[in-house]
């Protein structure tokens, strides 16, 4: 009863509510006022021209116009109301004429433009990594208590949970003692899971809070969420990936069957660069101004990649890099599969070309439309030659990378919200013993998957429908 609870005393509610008010009123009107019907067509007919028109004219690519326009074809006034309050730009046209070069050994020339942000050159000292969420958990425990200085988090979901429970009494002890502890979370990503007192208890505790982009009515840029997970401690010790401060990612709480994730701990300029992103989300979300750390050193090459709003995306730019520059072996973990024509083409000229492509995605979904499109994207992909499996023990959520010798753990999916609309952030990081231990561990879940099912005539054309949705969902 939790969940119903948090959604009718949170901010979905009242969108919900005024979506239902507008159909009754739509309803009410046919019936009562017959005559008015063709002027409201007419009427509506000309928004969506309008609407149409300026999705045309807008800098997104092809691929994220066409569901805008699909979007106002099937949902009178409603579609067209969308396309202007939440989905009104995509991402601008990326770097397609340097998609052939690989990512050099410094990761010095992917450039931080726009919503990007690439430290160049940057190192760190150690790399560790986690398979699975309880291990990363548990490390994070004893690095939280060992915090002298700061303690910064950044999440697109926390839920009250024991994970979120024990993160949050070292917290609020560390809070008791001086050190200066922050937290961002994303409005959207915790509408169901966070109660409406949450930022006042977090007050009560001395903890800092951000709201990513409050849910409300004609918010700019309210489809743009933060799905990143950093923590910074001291601005020495950095962790980041695809897990959220909820328990089903620790394997407290049963979804979908073991939840299989992965997350990566760094220390030295890596950690700092994850500073720096927290610094900028902060800021950019109130009037008080946070500095970063000073930049740290190391010996290892790694790229800490982000995207914010806009621009060209740095991290589908390494992600083409990755691939254009695999010779030997290439392993994707993604729980959901929706990618553009470049990341596409890539994936199949690298298998086309020799290289061991294997993509990992989950056998059990979370999401339906979701996994349908993942199933769909992921059969052409075999047919090019690209090696799938499904991961059969549960859902599978974890976003990594092995090329040949680079490592690459991030929040990233490889679908178009991921690629071109979401912050995000990843570390690559150039190393052969990272990079075996993480194709050590796709080998092991690879061993026990379920190859990849037929889909019938029917639901294969159901899912190229579905297809043209696909940048939305």
């Amino acid at each position: 009863m939790r969940k119903p609870s948090l959604f009718f005393r949170g901010p979905l509610f009242p969108f919900v509510l005024a979506a239902a008010g507008l159909f009754l009123l739509g309803v009410y009107l046919s019936v009562r006022l017959p005559f008015l019907l063709k002027p409201i067509a007419a009427a509506e007919r000309l928004f969506a021209l309008f609407a149409v028109l300026t999705v045309a004219a807008d800098g997104s690519p092809a691929e994220y116009k066409l569901p805008k326009a699909v979007l106002v074809l099937l949902l009178p006034w409603v579609g067209a109301t969308l396309c202007f309050v939440f989905l009104f730009r995509g991402g601008e046209s990326d770097f397609e004429a340097t998609m052939s070069e690989p990512l050099p050994a410094d990761f010095s020339s992917l450039p931080p433009s726009g919503g990007a942000f690439v430290r160049r050159g940057d190192v760190l000292k150690t790399a560790e990594y986690f398979p699975v969420g309880r291990e990363m958990y548990l490390r994070l425990l004893g690095d939280l208590k060992g915090a002298k200085r700061s303690v910064w988090l950044e999440f697109y979901i926390i839920a009250e949970g024991v994970f979120f429970g024990d993160v949050l009494g070292i917290l609020t002890e560390k809070a008791a003692r001086g050190v200066d502890v922050r937290l961002i979370y994303d409005g959207f990503g915790c509408a169901l899971t966070l109660p409406p007192s949450f930022e006042k208890d977090m007050r009560r505790r001395g903890i800092r809070t951000r709201c990513f982009r409050p849910l409300r009515p004609f918010a700019r840029k309210a489809g743009r969420r933060d799905h990143r997970k950093i923590v910074v401690i001291d601005g020495e010790i950095g962790y980041t990936g695809g897990i959220n401060l909820a328990d089903e990612y620790i394997g407290e709480k049963i979804r979908f069957g073991h939840w299989k994730d992965s997350a990566i701990r760094v220390t030295g300029g890596a950690a700092s660069s994850l500073a720096r992103l927290f610094c900028r989300s902060w800021n950019a979300e109130g009037d008080d101004p946070l500095s970063p750390p000073p930049p740290s050193g190391g010996n290892i090459p790694c790229a800490v990649i982000s995207d914010t709003d806009g621009g060209p995306r740095a991290g589908r730019q390494a992600l083409l890099r990755l691939i254009a520059g695999a010779k030997r072996r290439l392993y994707l973990n993604t729980p959901y599969l929706a990618p553009d024509t470049a990341v596409f083409s890539a994936l199949a000229g690298a298998a086309l070309g020799g290289v061991d492509v294997r993509l990992m995605i989950p056998h059990i979904p979370d999401k339906k439309f979701p996994f349908l499109l993942t199933r769909s994207y992921a059969r052409e992909l075999e047919r090019c030659g690209v090696q799938v499996m499904e991961y059969t023990d549960g859902f599978l959520h974890a976003k990594s990378v092995v090329a040949d010798g680079v490592a690459f753990v991030s929040s990233y999916n490889l679908d178009f919200r991921s690629l071109y609309l979401q912050s995000e952030c990843g570390v690559a990081v150039k190393s052969p013993t990272l990079a075996d231990k993480l194709a050590a561990d796709f080998l092991a879940a690879w061993a026990g998957g379920t190859p990849l099912p037929a889909a019938g005539r029917a639901k294969e054309f159901f899912c190229r429908i579905l297809r043209l949705t696909a940048p939305l969902i």
